[in-house]
């Protein structure tokens, strides 16, 4: 949005504050015609695979909420899950908990009076550095993945592997008290010469949520802990806000725009917005592969699969911005900041961890590594790489006397974040390792929405094909048909047109609704839970990603927000599972973080459709890609050899019959699917070696 549009829909704020217009306001979205007193933009624009946090803090650094925290971390658990801290990554890996995955939040957010942290997941039965089956403590896994084929694994390939097959992992459980006093440890191979092999003990506690994406298993024989049944409440009762303020990760060098509905309990003052962003192995002179590789030692404490697959993730670390912004009278500011005031580091399991720390030798080189350091924010026109634009709507609260209590002091940049109260002082690194009470979201229940002007995902079908169905609107919901914001009329939903995808792209398109103020952005979220109020289509909707065969992979779907109303706005939602049943909703909010009404609809994902060009279907489920080396010796000899002779042609013809219920059923199946690759071995080493 350029700054003279962001004056003119800010200016509408000032017209109404001359009139007298007020309301009150949650730290949520507002709805119907409850106007906020105060409402935040802040703006940047990140590159690809960024995991992002944002947060807002008072003048003397007491953490007050968190806006905005990316997918990975919130919802799919990656700072909290099993597998040691240093063990490898690849695309969708799953397992290693990331501790320096976002450190600075995390510590500042622990530190908060009254916060309370997450209990730490563990594997079931293995040791932590084992990556390998080892126990029956595995179950099917929609979302991470393992590539069967080591090149396929590493750093350079991230832009060019997909999850082919059906993956089981272990989703681990709780480390218990008894666990702790043993100690339970993991490998921890330090930094420098002979690398200095040791294990380090784990606590109770975890500053990251587990994963949220998954449920006990309910067929014969299950593996899961029962403490999985517990995941996704425990982190909700620790941080009650997590569904409202999770997003999917935004595209890479996509302008992202996102409100924040200030609390009108908060008072006229100085505030800190805070962003902290980091890329998994981001590479640079002394933050890369060689600096931190992949862990060898202790040697009995990491299997074959942790060693030889995946790639070192630890390049440089994550970067903060911080702006400074005011919050007085009614009217609108724009603040800004193109430098960070620091990073973290990888020292895990120091006491201090989260502390922030001078940038030194982290570097970013745009022209030759765009995206790499501080560029992890990309400038805009101005030169600027976090954008705070403030809009007073009405008269905050008077800031309230200083007292001698209990102060809540900020180190400057160095970022030390001391509290100060009854019990003592409590730094950042070391803050609550024991937990604590809940805050239940006090003034932490801030409601962040990322948006953007990007174009529709994809291509939407015109919702009259087959798997066709149109939505309904909420009427209770939001703000009414009537409120500021209008309802959402005819959201239709389709399969796919392309086969190869419709098990998991669908199509959408509905009508541009009415709004009193221009929009900001679509809020599209689906589950495979019932979508039936607000309070659903946050705790049981995960926002929507494109359908596209992009290299860095699905990422927040954006819709067009200037379609007039009344016409059709389309676009394509991917990401999704084959053979599920889906609800799908969607709501307008407007410039002024308003949200109106919801609109359901619901759809079944199809089968998954096996290509007819040159398929090896049941090699494919084996090897788990289609572009392994294995197979393309195997298609080579059929093309060569089978499909030039009649009865070769007829047993190729025959295995076409037979191929796609085999490889469905091999996919399923790790044990056989390993079992498929060793009977297949010989055959390849001869495939291999025919011309």
């Amino acid at each position: 949005m350029s700054s003279s549009q962001w004056r003119k829909w800010l200016g509408f704020g000032a017209v109404l504050a001359s009139l007298g217009v007020a309301g009150a306001l949650g730290a949520r979205r507002v709805h119907a015609d409850a106007m906020p007193a105060a409402v935040l933009e802040l703006k940047f624009t990140p590159t690809a695979r960024a995991q992002v946090a944002i947060w807002i803090e008072d003048q003397a650094g007491a953490y007050l909420a968190t806006v905005q925290l990316t997918e990975a971390v919130a919802f799919r658990g990656i700072g909290n899950r099993p597998g040691a801290s240093e063990m490898n990554s690849g695309y969708r890996w799953p397992y290693g908990r990331r501790e320096g995955v976002l450190p600075v939040w995390a510590a500042r957010r622990a530190a908060a009076p009254g916060a309370q942290l997450w209990k730490r997941v563990v594997f079931q039965s293995r040791i932590e550095g084992l990556a390998s089956r080892t126990a029956v403590d595995q179950s099917p896994d929609n979302y991470f993945c393992l590539s069967f084929t080591q090149d396929k694994s590493a750093r350079a390939a991230l832009d060019a592997v997909s999850c082919a097959s059906v993956f089981s992992s272990d989703k681990g459980r709780y480390i218990t008290a008894s666990d702790v006093a043993m100690p339970y440890v993991e490998p921890f191979e330090m930094v420098g010469a002979g690398h200095n092999p040791t294990e380090k003990p784990l606590s109770l506690y975890s500053r990251y949520p587990p994963r949220m994406d998954v449920s006990m298993c309910s067929s014969g024989g299950c593996a899961d802990s029962l403490d999985l049944a517990q995941f996704a409440a425990d982190a909700r009762s620790v941080m009650p806000e997590i569904d409202a303020i999770t997003v999917a990760t935004p595209p890479g060098d996509a302008p992202q725009s996102v409100l924040f509905t200030v609390p009108a309990t908060w008072p006229a003052g100085s505030y800190v917005a805070w962003l902290e962003v980091n890329v998994e192995g981001d590479y640079g002179a002394s933050w890369n592969a060689t600096s931190y590789p992949t862990p060898t030692t202790p040697a009995d404490d990491w299997d074959y699969w942790a060693k030889s697959f995946g790639y070192p993730y630890r390049g440089q670390p994550s970067v903060v911005f911080k702006v400074p912004f005011v919050l007085g009278d009614t009217g609108q500011n724009s603040y800004s900041r193109d430098t960070p005031v620091g990073r973290s580091s990888w020292d895990m399991f120091a006491a201090s961890y989260g502390t922030l720390e001078p940038m030194g030798d982290v570097v970013d080189d745009p022209q030759n590594a765009p995206g790499s350091g501080t560029d992890r924010l990309r400038r805009d026109a101005d030169g600027h790489r976090f954008v705070v634009n403030t809009q007073v709507l009405s008269q905050l609260p008077d800031p309230p006397p200083a007292t001698d209590g209990g102060q809540v002091m900020q180190g400057a940049d160095a970022g030390t974040s001391n509290v100060a109260g009854t019990g003592g002082t409590i730094s950042a690194g070391q803050a609550g390792e024991a937990g604590g009470q809940a805050h239940a979201g006090s003034s932490g229940d801030g409601s962040g929405a990322s948006g953007g002007r990007g174009a529709a995902s994809g291509t939407a079908g015109t919702g009259s094909g087959a798997g066709t169905t149109n939505g309904m609107v909420i009427e209770n919901s939001g703000g009414g048909v009537n409120g500021a914001v209008g309802a959402i009329y005819d959201l239709q939903l389709s399969n796919h047109q392309n086969e190869l995808r419709s098990h998991t792209w669908i199509n959408l398109r509905f009508r541009a609704p009415h709004s009193r103020w221009p929009l900001h952005r679509y809020e599209l979220r689906y589950g495979t839970d019932p979508i039936v109020d607000d309070a659903t289509f946050l705790r049981n909707g995960r926002q929507a990603k494109n359908a596209t065969d992009a290299t860095e992979g699905a990422t927040l779907l954006m819709l067009p927000t200037e379609v007039p109303a009344g016409q059709w706005v389309a676009g394509s939602v991917g990401d999704l599972v084959q053979q599920t049943h889906y609800y799908v909703a969607v709501r307008a909010i407007d410039k002024l973080n308003q949200a109106g009404p919801i609109s359901v609809a619901e759809i079944s994902t199809t089968p998954r459709h096996f290509a007819t060009v040159s398929p090896c279907f049941v090699a494919t489920a084996a090897y788990g890609t289609p572009l392994a080396s294995e197979i393309g010796a195997l298609r080579r000899v059929r093309d060569r050899y089978l499909s030039s002779e009649a009865p070769g042609r007829a047993l190729v013809h025959a295995y076409y019959a037979v191929g796609p219920t085999l490889a469905r059923f091999v996919a399923a199946h790790d044990t056989l699917r390993g079992l498929v690759r060793a009977a297949l071995s010989p055959v390849v080493a001869l495939a291999k070696r025919v011309p």
